[in-house]
């Protein structure tokens, strides 16, 4: 079998399968791809993944895209490292949570930065812009309310959905948040950081969950 290869651009959504990737210990190649030089625009790319977007993982055998499939799938297929419960109810709360952030939570940042991808009517960015950081203060307090007396996100332990939530605590920086608000989130991200698989794809990447 060849050898897994994941296309990613540091700090972006791609962010939580490097880390599954690193906590299974698969060896696998990191490809990166610079969005802002127009790296997943190129035809090579896009013959890849016709969506222009990262993360890509290709398996050896097949392409696979979004950020939510691709930890579904590793998570899966290595049932021994348990990032996924094995309960009906443990799985549920497991989507629920990646389909909240990779759906709803990355529009409204999506809103808040960049606001000319909804409209090409500039008057229009400063109220999508603001809209947008509106729902953003929203969700971060309902998440922050989420982790109050949790170690991890799930029940049942450590999963899928940490490493994406300290990638969202990063992008609360790029935001202008004020993210010392949210003591809860700020305790689970701390406790992220003592992992040695986050460590080294935080390294990896040459990011910090702080800025």
């Amino acid at each position: 079998m060849r050898k897994i290869k994941l296309y990613y651009c540091p700090g972006h959504f791609s962010f939580p399968p490097h880390v599954i990737l690193n906590e299974i210990g698969l060896p696998f190649e990191a490809i990166h791809m610079s969005i802002k030089d127009g790296a997943t625009r190129t035809p090579d790319f896009i013959r890849l993944n016709p969506k222009g977007k990262i993360p890509v993982l290709d398996t050896g055998s097949e392409i696979l895209t979004e950020c939510s499939a691709i930890l579904c799938y590793l998570a899966f297929s290595y049932p021994d490292r348990k990032l996924i419960p094995s309960s009906p109810m443990g799985i549920a709360r497991t989507i629920e949570w990646t389909n909240w952030m990779s759906g709803i939570i990355a529009s409204s940042h999506a809103q808040s930065l960049h606001p000319y991808r909804f409209t090409d009517e500039g008057h229009a960015h400063d109220g999508i812009r603001k809209k947008g950081s509106e729902s953003l203060q929203l969700a971060y307090s309902q998440i922050n309310d989420k982790l109050e007396g949790c170690e991890w996100a799930v029940a049942d332990g450590y999963s899928i959905v940490d490493p994406t939530l300290l990638i969202f605590f990063k992008w609360g920086h790029l935001t202008n948040m004020d993210m010392s608000q949210f003591k809860n989130w700020e305790t689970h991200t701390k406790r992220m950081e003592q992992r040695p698989a986050v460590q080294k794809t935080l390294a990896s990447e040459g990011i910090s969950v702080w800025k």
